[in-house]
């Protein structure tokens, strides 16, 4: 386990460093209305997620759509003899009371899916603070930036997934001012980007895949009830994407604004929409660098950067990805997914050493 550990950073700090913490389970088995309850927020039609028997074929029954894994992080806001708010990812709450930062954002985050979770899974979890930075600056204030992993297994002990989320905690600054950021700049004049490239074909084998294709643009209005039902569906209950008040006030927004979990599901649909059910995700990575607010018309546009084949014969689509909201850039990142090498072929079948992502 590799960490990274800023010189200033102090030493009862430093020590939490690669040390699993706040092993957990969630607090209830894992079930399809909490799926299907994203699916409603992303109105992603995937008929894997919908239909028994397209499941029953691919996967050998119904799985949760892929991008719910954090949800078995959180726990229920209340419960009954809980003496304090409940909270999920404590040890990002930790280092911003342990630091003296009274706000906090996620900026990055990157996922990888291992097994499916199947109804009735139970998904147990703990977290690990592999860095911390020295004091930084940015538009928002002064604190630091960290990298949590949490890593997730069913009841069986098979590794479903791993999570790494990058957090900055900070202390507003007296008079912030956003300058735009290097890609929002890039997004107002063009960039290479907005070049036309060759349409991808719907639901692809892997040799109908070439690097330069684009899959189609997903396009969405959003509003404060695409917010809310996107924090909702994830059961993150942070204020700043419900309470106007908080998110302006306390976060210096100028209004609520999609949460991580919900940004990832609008990507796994954006690439599925075009891989079709078939299309098993491997990986996304992700920069939030510009909230997504009610009243912006969301675009999330892809490019086929690579189509590699593993050692074990599956072949991937390799994507880079832009989130925009009108001229703002707000999102960067990318995707790799596995598509079949032929008509009969099925990544979903795919476990252990054969699955790489």
């Amino acid at each position: 386990m590799t960490t990274d550990i800023d010189q200033t950073v102090p030493a009862d700090i430093a020590e939490l460093i690669g040390r699993p913490q706040y092993p957990d389970t969630a607090d209830f088995p894992a079930e399809l209305g909490y799926g299907w309850n994203t699916l409603a927020a992303t109105e992603n039609g995937n008929p894997l997620y919908w239909d028994d028997g397209v499941a029953g074929m691919l996967t050998g029954g119904k799985i949760l759509p892929l991008s719910t894994l954090s949800l078995w992080l959180r726990p229920h806001r209340w419960s009954p003899g809980a003496t304090a708010e409940q909270r999920p990812m404590q040890s990002h709450f930790d280092l911003k009371d342990r630091l003296g930062l009274p706000e906090g954002i996620m900026s990055d985050n990157t996922v990888v899916f291992h097994d499916p979770v199947r109804p009735g899974d139970v998904i147990s979890h703990r977290q690990v603070v592999k860095s911390l930075s020295g004091p930084k600056t940015t538009w928002l204030g002064t604190g630091h930036f960290w990298v949590i992993d949490i890593e997730y297994h069913n009841q069986a002990g098979a590794l479903v997934g791993v999570e790494s989320y990058t957090g900055f905690g900070y202390r507003r600054a007296d008079s912030p001012a956003a300058a735009p950021s290097k890609a929002t700049s890039e997004a107002a004049s063009g960039s290479e980007t907005d070049t036309p490239r060759p349409r991808a074909k719907p639901d692809p084998t892997h040799d109908q895949v070439s690097v330069g294709d684009a899959p189609p643009d997903l396009v969405h209005d959003v509003t404060a009830t695409t917010v809310v039902l996107g924090a909702l569906a994830s059961r993150d209950w942070r204020p700043m994407h419900h309470d106007y008040h908080f998110a302006t006030e306390r976060n210096g927004t100028r209004d609520i604004f999609l949460n991580t979990p919900n940004q990832l599901a609008w990507i796994e649909r954006a690439v599925t929409d075009w891989t079709g059910p078939r299309g098993r995700l491997g990986r996304v990575s992700f920069r939030m660098q510009d909230p997504v607010f009610p009243g912006d018309t969301m675009t999330i546009s892809s490019v086929v950067t690579a189509v590699p084949i593993d050692d074990s014969g599956c072949g991937w689509a390799e994507l880079d990805l832009v989130l925009r909201a009108g001229d703002r850039v707000c999102t960067t990142g990318k995707a790799k997914v596995a598509l079949p090498m032929s008509a009969a072929d099925n990544p979903w079948q795919r476990r252990g050493e054969d699955w790489n992502p």
